[in-house]
Parts: structure tokens; C-alpha cells; sequence
């Protein structure tokens, strides 16, 4: 709270945010260029909507264009995933209803340069 009140802070453009989700509705694959991601689910999975969650890659993959994710998490409301900006990471699409997500990712504002992302590329040649 201390570094919020100060604000000592820095989010990502549009942040932080609440993203809904309806039929169809999905965020590709990306890294974060902060340090730390946050995000939280305020519908529950199977009641408010059916598809949809948070796919992962692991650090060796091959790329979200050629492997499918390593996980896909559909954690019930309320339950906060937390995760550092070089991870990749997707919105699976819905099926069904709508899906509601508070997410943020910030870093220090005290830093003057921005995280360092390690540059991972498919094999079509682009940044994963």
C-alpha cells in the first residue's frame, strides 16, 4: 500500500484494468514488459462461463505458433495468479457466457530502464 500511495508504481498502458471476456473473446499470446503481473478472476469457471483461462509456455517452448501452452489455468474468483513479465501468456477464448479479469502489471517506478525481456522467437521469427 505504502509504494501505491507514493506512487512509486509504474503500470503498463491501460492499466490497471478489468477485461471481459464474452463468446469468441481472447487475448494472444505475450510477455509483459513490467516485473510483475497480477491478475485476478472475478467470474467463477464452468458457472459464469465455459472455455476461456490463462495458457502458459514454459521458458523452453518452441512458441505459442508451433506448441500449445504448457498449462491453462482456470482458477475460481477471487484467486489471484501471479507471474513475472518475460512469461508467455494467453486468454484462451470463451465459449460461453463472460469471463471478467482484473489484471495489472507494474513495476517500480523508481526504475529508470525498462525490465529486461529476454528475446525468445518462434519459428516463424517472431517475439514470443
Amino acid at each position: 500500500a505504502q509504494l501505491l500511495g507514493d506512487n512509486q508504481l509504474k503500470y503498463s498502458s491501460r492499466e490497471p484494468a478489468i477485461n471481459i471476456y464474452t463468446s469468441g473473446g481472447e487475448f494472444l499470446a505475450h510477455k509483459d514488459a513490467q516485473a510483475l503481473t497480477v491478475l485476478l478472476p472475478l467470474s467463477c469457471p464452468d458457472r459464469d462461463f465455459e472455455g476461456g483461462g490463462t495458457a502458459f509456455w514454459s521458458q523452453d517452448s518452441r512458441g505459442h505458433r508451433v506448441e500449445e501452452p504448457s498449462i491453462v489455468l482456470k482458477p475460481p474468483a477471487g484467486t489471484a495468479m501471479l507471474f513475472g513479465g518475460c512469461v508467455t501468456h494467453a486468454g484462451v477464448p470463451v465459449g460461453t457466457g463472460t469471463r471478467v479479469v482484473f489484471v495489472s502489471s507494474f513495476s517500480s517506478a523508481k526504475d529508470d530502464k525498462p525490465v529486461a525481456i529476454e528475446e525468445h522467437r518462434d519459428i516463424y521469427g517472431d517475439s514470443v
